[in-house]
C-alpha cells in the first residue's frame, strides 16, 4: 500500500484544541466516532469540533490533502465533494478488525492526537493480517493513503493502557458508481458489502 507520513501536520492551535476536547466517556472495549463535515461549497456540519476550528482545518489543510490525493490517486480527485473531520476514541482494550475503507473515501487520513504514547495504525498485506507494519504513534503525526480493493488493509487498537484519540481526515465522494468504475469493481457487490458490514462489526464487538 502506498502511503504518506507527515509529522507536525496540524498547526499548534488546532492540535491543542482537538487534544483538549471533552468527549463522552469511552469504556475499555468500545470505540466512539464523533462526526464533523465540511462541504465543497463551504457548508459545515459541526458536532464536537467548533465551526471556527473546522474552517481553520479546511483552510490550512485542504490544499495539502488534495495534493496528496493527486499524488496517490489522481484519477479520483475530480470526484471530491466534502471532507470528514472525525474524532475517534478507541478504548484501551479495543481492537478494530482488519478492513479496507469504504469506496467513497478518496483519501483516508489519520492524525494521532493523544496520549503521548499508544499504538499506531497497522497496515497489512492482506485481510488475513500477513506482514503487519505499524506506523508508529507520535503526537500530531499524520498518515494518508488512498484505498484500493487489494492493497489497503489496515486496523487500529488501544495499547492496553490508555484510550487512543485521533482525528480522522477523509476526502469524500458520494459517487460510488464512479469509484467502482475506476477501480473496476462490481457496484452491486459493493452496495451489498457495505450493507452487511455494520452487522459484521456488531458481531465482532460482541465477540470481544
Amino acid at each position: 500500500m502506498n502511503y504518506k507520513i507527515l509529522d507536525n501536520f496540524l498547526d499548534q492551535t488546532s492540535f491543542d484544541y482537538l487534544s483538549s476536547l471533552k468527549l463522552k466517556n469511552v469504556s475499555p472495549n468500545e470505540v466512539l466516532n464523533h462526526h464533523n463535515r465540511v462541504y465543497k461549497n463551504g457548508e459545515i456540519e459541526s458536532h464536537c469540533i467548533s465551526s471556527e476550528i473546522l474552517k481553520n482545518l479546511q483552510n490550512s489543510c485542504h490544499k495539502i490533502a488534495i495534493n496528496l490525493l493527486n499524488e496517490l490517486a489522481p484519477h479520483k480527485t475530480s470526484l471530491y465533494e466534502y471532507t470528514d473531520f472525525n474524532i475517534i476514541e478507541t478504548g484501551k482494550d479495543y481492537t478494530f478488525p482488519i478492513h479496507r475503507d469504504h469506496v467513497n473515501k478518496l483519501l483516508s487520513g489519520v492524525i494521532y492526537l493523544k496520549p503521548e504514547k499508544n499504538t499506531g495504525t497497522i497496515i497489512y498485506k492482506n485481510k488475513k493480517g500477513d506482514n503487519p507494519c505499524e506506523i508508529p504513534w507520535k503526537e500530531n503525526r499524520a498518515l494518508f493513503f488512498s484505498r484500493t480493493e487489494k492493497n489497503s488493509w489496515h486496523n487500529y487498537k488501544g495499547d492496553g493502557k490508555n484510550n487512543r484519540i485521533v482525528l480522522v481526515y477523509n476526502l469524500m465522494t458520494t459517487d460510488t458508481k464512479a469509484i467502482c468504475k475506476l477501480e473496476k469493481i462490481n457496484y452491486n457487490f459493493i452496495k451489498f458489502r457495505e450493507f452487511i458490514n455494520p452487522y459484521f462489526y456488531r458481531i465482532f464487538k460482541k465477540v470481544l
